[in-house]
């Protein structure tokens, strides 16, 4: 990054930090299209803005995630951001989230709870990290309460999804 540039931390005006987490918001998204693998550490301090550009320094923390994993994610944006019921229960399905034996209360139950979880403050342009983390939380008493066993894919989404909170925050 240039000189001038600011640490996300530092950054006072409105404006500046809506930029700056819109286009944090498009490199989150940008990278679940690269099937090589995606950086998972979007922390603060990684980041600097600065005439409209975002630099990202990238720790040597990167992944990449099984293809049918980070394709129904993908999947599971689109459905969710798009309002297409049966193609966010596709990309659950395709995913193993709506697993066969589970009763229609415990998939309308989980369905519910994963709306709840990629709602928290859309559009609001604020993110809060306890918001996110109550959600989160909630997602895995329900794996917990139905016996899921989850791939480590959802634990490092997981911190993905932490930091990406901690720097919008």
């Amino acid at each position: 990054p240039p000189d001038e540039a600011t640490p996300l931390t530092s950054l006072a005006h409105g404006g500046q930090r809506r930029s700056a987490g819109d286009r944090l918001l498009h490199l989150y998204f940008r990278q679940w299209l690269v099937d090589e693998g995606l950086f998972l550490d979007l922390r603060p301090g990684r980041l600097s803005y600065h005439d409209r550009v975002l630099y990202f320094e990238p720790s040597g923390l990167w992944i990449r995630l099984r293809p049918e994993f980070r394709e129904g994610m993908l999947a599971l944006y689109r459905s969710f951001y798009s309002d297409d019921e049966d193609a966010f229960e596709a990309a659950l399905r395709q995913m193993g989230m709506l697993r066969p034996g589970l009763s229609s209360a415990a998939e309308e139950e989980l369905k519910g709870l994963l709306h709840d979880h990629f709602g928290v403050e859309q559009g609001a342009q604020r993110f809060s990290i306890d918001a996110f983390k109550e959600s989160f939380d909630r997602l895995f008493e329900f794996f917990i309460e139905h016996d899921y066993t989850l791939h480590s894919d959802f634990v490092f989404v997981g911190f993905y999804l932490i930091t990406l909170y901690l720097a919008l925050e």
